[in-house]
């Protein structure tokens, strides 16, 4: 038998992770057309032809599938903040990358935006692992974020978690009300969408240094 024939084991490594993906896709799917808090585990199995016992040697609960997908989610937008973060530009157009990044992502994973930022499953939890990923995740970009703040080109006139804090409540709130009213039109279009130019232009005149 030739070297680089996979083993049995990692056969058996192969499917399970295929398989666990399917779940995954399935699990998103479901979540995107019935609802965040609609997803059914015993629907899972069946779509994968399988009896819901057989899926506990998967996720072990509802609630371990929205906990990997949590988990995923904040890896996937912490991939792209820091991606915009590392951008060159001037100091308005950083400000409002960040601002469209956030919408973009939220537009584009309506299903795991809920789940990270919002409470559609009152009793999901998640995991410690899950939670350390999130923390790690939002402390880098806000860490990041600050140091944008921080620019010779601005005056706070108060500390730099409290404009930070309003910088996330602008742009969550922004996106909140696009996906609400226009969630089928692309950033920078519709009522709220549009706005982000705005927003930043009023925080950079109360911030800009004369």
């Amino acid at each position: 038998m030739p070297d680089s024939l996979p083993t049995l084991k990692q056969r058996r490594r192969r499917y399970r992770d295929e398989i666990i993906e399917d779940v995954l896709n399935l699990a998103r799917a479901m979540m995107r057309k019935e609802g965040v808090a609609a997803l059914s585990f015993n629907a899972i199995a069946r779509q994968l032809g399988m009896q819901p016992p057989s899926l506990y040697h998967y996720f072990d609960s509802k609630n371990a599938i929205y906990d990997e997908l949590f988990r995923r989610g904040f890896q996937e937008f912490g991939r792209r903040m820091s991606e915009q973060l590392d951008q060159t530009g001037s100091l308005p157009e950083k400000l409002q990358s960040a601002m469209e990044t956030y919408l973009r992502f939220a537009q584009e994973n309506p299903d795991l935006y809920q789940l990270m930022f919002q409470r559609p499953v009152p009793d999901f939890v998640p995991s410690t692992a899950s939670m350390a990923v999130s923390l790690s995740v939002l402390g880098e970009a806000q860490t990041q974020f600050a140091a944008t703040l921080r620019s010779e080109e601005l005056d706070l006139q108060l500390p730099v978690g409290e404009a930070l804090d309003l910088v996330i409540a602008l742009q969550h709130g922004l996106t909140e009300l696009h996906l609400a009213n226009n969630p089928q039109l692309p950033v920078g279009q519709g009522r709220f969408g549009k706005l982000i130019p705005q927003a930043v232009q009023l925080l950079l005149a109360a911030w800009q240094k004369p």
